[in-house]
Protein backbone atom coordinates (compact mmCIF):
# COMPACT_ATOMS: atom_id res chain seq x y z
CA UNK A 1 0.00 0.00 0.00
CA UNK A 2 1.47 3.36 -0.98
CA UNK A 3 0.53 6.73 -0.84
CA UNK A 4 -3.90 7.26 0.11
CA UNK A 5 -4.67 3.74 -1.16
CA UNK A 6 -7.37 1.67 1.33
CA UNK A 7 -5.31 0.40 4.70
CA UNK A 8 -7.84 -2.38 4.75
CA UNK A 9 -7.49 -3.99 1.16
CA UNK A 10 -5.39 -6.74 2.10
CA UNK A 11 -6.64 -7.36 5.69
CA UNK A 12 -8.06 -11.01 5.90
CA UNK A 13 -12.11 -11.51 6.16
CA UNK A 14 -11.55 -12.68 9.40
CA UNK A 15 -9.62 -9.39 10.34
CA UNK A 16 -6.37 -11.43 10.49
CA UNK A 17 -2.67 -9.95 9.27
CA UNK A 18 -2.76 -7.32 6.62
CA UNK A 19 0.59 -7.54 5.48
CA UNK A 20 0.08 -4.41 3.01
CA UNK A 21 -0.42 -2.19 5.68
CA UNK A 22 2.27 -3.84 8.05
CA UNK A 23 4.77 -3.36 4.90
CA UNK A 24 3.75 0.52 4.43
CA UNK A 25 4.13 0.85 8.24
CA UNK A 26 7.68 -0.09 7.92
CA UNK A 27 8.29 1.85 4.75
CA UNK A 28 6.86 5.14 6.32
CA UNK A 29 9.13 4.27 9.80
CA UNK A 30 11.90 3.76 8.05
CA UNK A 31 12.17 7.17 6.04
CA UNK A 32 11.52 8.33 9.72
CA UNK A 33 14.26 7.25 11.04
CA UNK A 34 16.56 8.16 8.31
CA UNK A 35 15.59 11.54 8.55
CA UNK A 36 16.38 11.61 12.50
CA UNK A 37 19.44 9.61 11.83
CA UNK A 38 21.17 12.16 9.54
CA UNK A 39 24.09 13.05 11.32
CA UNK A 40 23.30 16.86 11.57
CA UNK A 41 19.64 16.55 12.20
CA UNK A 42 17.72 18.66 9.15
CA UNK A 43 14.93 19.44 10.98
CA UNK A 44 13.10 20.61 7.80
CA UNK A 45 13.31 16.96 6.00
CA UNK A 46 12.14 15.99 9.36
CA UNK A 47 9.32 17.91 9.61
CA UNK A 48 8.91 17.37 5.90
CA UNK A 49 8.74 13.44 6.65
CA UNK A 50 6.50 13.58 9.42
CA UNK A 51 4.03 15.97 7.20
CA UNK A 52 3.78 13.22 4.64
CA UNK A 53 3.18 10.43 7.31
CA UNK A 54 0.50 12.50 9.25
CA UNK A 55 -2.29 12.38 6.86
CA UNK A 56 -1.53 9.00 5.99
CA UNK A 57 -1.73 7.75 9.45
CA UNK A 58 -5.67 9.83 10.16
CA UNK A 59 -6.75 7.93 6.90
CA UNK A 60 -5.61 4.38 8.27
CA UNK A 61 -7.06 4.85 11.93
CA UNK A 62 -9.86 6.17 10.26
CA UNK A 63 -10.40 3.15 8.26
CA UNK A 64 -9.22 0.30 10.73
CA UNK A 65 -8.71 1.67 13.71
CA UNK A 66 -5.64 1.47 15.99
CA UNK A 67 -3.01 -1.24 13.93
CA UNK A 68 -2.25 -3.16 16.51
CA UNK A 69 -0.06 -6.60 16.93
CA UNK A 70 -2.76 -9.67 15.19
CA UNK A 71 -3.31 -6.63 12.48
CA UNK A 72 0.35 -6.11 11.52
CA UNK A 73 2.70 -7.74 13.71
CA UNK A 74 5.15 -6.36 16.08
CA UNK A 75 6.92 -4.34 14.59
CA UNK A 76 4.18 -2.92 12.39
CA UNK A 77 2.02 -2.46 15.20
CA UNK A 78 5.65 -0.41 16.93
CA UNK A 79 5.72 1.47 13.58
CA UNK A 80 2.75 2.78 14.00
CA UNK A 81 3.37 4.35 17.44
CA UNK A 82 6.22 6.14 16.18
CA UNK A 83 4.17 7.48 13.43
CA UNK A 84 1.93 8.95 16.35
CA UNK A 85 4.67 9.95 18.58
CA UNK A 86 5.90 12.03 15.96
CA UNK A 87 2.07 13.30 15.09
CA UNK A 88 3.13 16.45 16.94
CA UNK A 89 1.43 19.01 14.47
CA UNK A 90 -2.23 17.61 14.93
CA UNK A 91 -2.14 17.64 19.09
CA UNK A 92 -6.14 16.36 18.64
CA UNK A 93 -5.56 13.70 16.80
CA UNK A 94 -1.99 12.27 18.71
CA UNK A 95 -4.39 12.29 21.95
CA UNK A 96 -7.02 10.13 20.05
CA UNK A 97 -4.12 7.91 19.16
CA UNK A 98 -3.17 7.86 22.67
CA UNK A 99 -7.11 6.86 23.05
CA UNK A 100 -7.19 4.26 21.42
CA UNK A 101 -3.38 2.76 22.48
CA UNK A 102 -4.63 2.80 26.12
CA UNK A 103 -7.52 0.29 25.10
CA UNK A 104 -4.64 -1.53 22.42
CA UNK A 105 -2.20 -1.91 25.54
CA UNK A 106 -5.34 -3.49 28.01
CA UNK A 107 -5.24 -6.04 25.45
CA UNK A 108 -2.11 -7.18 24.45
CA UNK A 109 -1.97 -5.28 21.02
CA UNK A 110 0.76 -2.29 21.83
CA UNK A 111 3.20 -2.43 24.69
CA UNK A 112 3.13 -0.42 28.17
CA UNK A 113 6.48 1.18 27.18
CA UNK A 114 4.84 2.56 24.27
CA UNK A 115 1.77 3.41 26.20
CA UNK A 116 4.38 5.55 28.47
CA UNK A 117 6.24 7.15 25.58
CA UNK A 118 2.74 8.38 24.32
CA UNK A 119 1.42 9.59 27.07
CA UNK A 120 4.14 11.89 28.13
CA UNK A 121 4.30 13.15 24.55
CA UNK A 122 0.58 14.13 25.05
CA UNK A 123 0.46 15.30 27.95
CA UNK A 124 3.53 18.01 27.03
CA UNK A 125 1.52 19.13 24.26
CA UNK A 126 -1.61 20.28 26.53
CA UNK A 127 0.63 22.19 29.17
CA UNK A 128 0.66 19.38 31.42
CA UNK A 129 3.82 17.51 33.20
CA UNK A 130 4.90 14.26 32.31
CA UNK A 131 4.78 11.14 33.91
CA UNK A 132 7.39 8.97 33.11
CA UNK A 133 10.80 11.30 31.44
CA UNK A 134 10.75 10.23 28.37
CA UNK A 135 10.67 13.99 26.85
CA UNK A 136 14.39 15.24 26.91
CA UNK A 137 15.25 18.29 26.63
CA UNK A 138 19.03 19.93 26.30
CA UNK A 139 20.54 22.22 28.05
CA UNK A 140 24.16 23.90 29.21
CA UNK A 141 24.10 21.31 32.10
CA UNK A 142 23.21 18.23 29.86
CA UNK A 143 19.83 16.34 28.88
CA UNK A 144 17.10 16.47 31.35
CA UNK A 145 13.32 15.38 31.43
CA UNK A 146 11.12 18.56 30.34
CA UNK A 147 8.70 19.42 32.61
CA UNK A 148 8.18 16.20 34.66
CA UNK A 149 5.96 15.69 37.49
CA UNK A 150 7.01 14.66 40.69
CA UNK A 151 10.60 14.16 40.29
CA UNK A 152 11.35 12.06 42.85
CA UNK A 153 9.66 9.28 42.51
CA UNK A 154 9.91 9.44 38.59
CA UNK A 155 12.06 5.84 38.36
CA UNK A 156 9.36 3.90 40.97
CA UNK A 157 6.79 4.54 37.65
CA UNK A 158 9.24 3.98 35.04
CA UNK A 159 9.71 0.43 36.18
CA UNK A 160 6.40 -0.24 36.79
CA UNK A 161 6.03 0.00 33.07
CA UNK A 162 9.61 -1.70 32.55
CA UNK A 163 11.90 1.61 32.04
CA UNK A 164 14.94 2.02 33.09
CA UNK A 165 15.96 4.52 35.57
CA UNK A 166 16.03 8.44 34.22
CA UNK A 167 19.77 8.20 35.05
CA UNK A 168 20.45 5.35 32.55
CA UNK A 169 18.01 6.60 29.80
CA UNK A 170 20.43 10.46 30.23
CA UNK A 171 23.38 8.19 29.37
CA UNK A 172 21.95 6.19 26.42
CA UNK A 173 20.75 9.81 25.07
CA UNK A 174 23.85 11.53 25.41
CA UNK A 175 25.70 7.96 24.01
CA UNK A 176 23.96 8.17 20.86
CA UNK A 177 23.13 12.52 20.28
CA UNK A 178 25.95 13.55 22.38
CA UNK A 179 25.68 16.25 24.72
CA UNK A 180 23.45 19.22 23.93
CA UNK A 181 24.50 22.02 21.62
CA UNK A 182 23.60 25.80 22.02
CA UNK A 183 21.41 27.11 19.22
CA UNK A 184 23.12 29.26 16.62
CA UNK A 185 21.38 32.91 15.96
CA UNK A 186 22.58 35.22 13.62
CA UNK A 187 22.70 38.73 14.80
CA UNK A 188 20.96 41.01 12.58
CA UNK A 189 23.22 44.55 13.13
CA UNK A 190 26.37 42.67 12.28
CA UNK A 191 26.06 39.40 10.69
CA UNK A 192 28.01 37.54 13.30
CA UNK A 193 26.86 33.83 15.08
CA UNK A 194 25.36 33.93 18.54
CA UNK A 195 25.46 30.33 20.35
CA UNK A 196 22.29 30.67 22.25
CA UNK A 197 21.30 28.01 25.18
CA UNK A 198 17.76 28.31 24.69
CA UNK A 199 15.28 28.80 27.34
CA UNK A 200 12.55 26.56 28.77
CA UNK A 201 9.26 25.79 26.60
CA UNK A 202 7.07 29.15 27.30
CA UNK A 203 10.22 31.08 28.65
CA UNK A 204 12.32 33.97 27.44
CA UNK A 205 15.69 34.79 27.07
CA UNK A 206 17.57 38.09 26.79
CA UNK A 207 21.03 37.49 24.49
CA UNK A 208 23.02 39.87 23.54
CA UNK A 209 26.04 40.22 20.55
CA UNK A 210 29.30 40.28 22.02
CA UNK A 211 30.85 41.41 18.71
CA UNK A 212 28.22 44.45 18.31
CA UNK A 213 25.90 44.88 21.21
CA UNK A 214 23.10 44.18 19.82
CA UNK A 215 20.55 42.67 21.88
CA UNK A 216 16.93 40.67 21.15
CA UNK A 217 14.57 38.15 23.56
CA UNK A 218 14.46 34.33 21.71
CA UNK A 219 11.23 32.30 23.25
CA UNK A 220 10.42 28.95 22.82
CA UNK A 221 7.33 27.03 22.09
CA UNK A 222 7.06 23.28 21.62
CA UNK A 223 9.83 22.03 20.15
CA UNK A 224 9.09 19.81 16.64
CA UNK A 225 11.20 16.98 17.97
CA UNK A 226 13.41 15.21 20.99
CA UNK A 227 15.93 12.59 20.57
CA UNK A 228 13.52 9.80 21.54
CA UNK A 229 13.90 7.58 18.16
Amino acid sequence: MTGESSASGSANQDGGMNSELRSELLRRVEKDQAARSLPDRDMETVLAVDAENLPWLKNVVAEVGWPGRSMVGGDGAHAAWLLAQHADRDPAFQRSCLDLLTEAAKHGEATVIELAYLTDRVLLAEGQPQEYGTQMTGGEHGWAPRNLRDPDNVDERRAAVGLGPVSEYIARITRSEGPPRPASITCLDCGEGIDVWLPDEGEARDIRCAACGWTTTVTVGRPPGEPDR
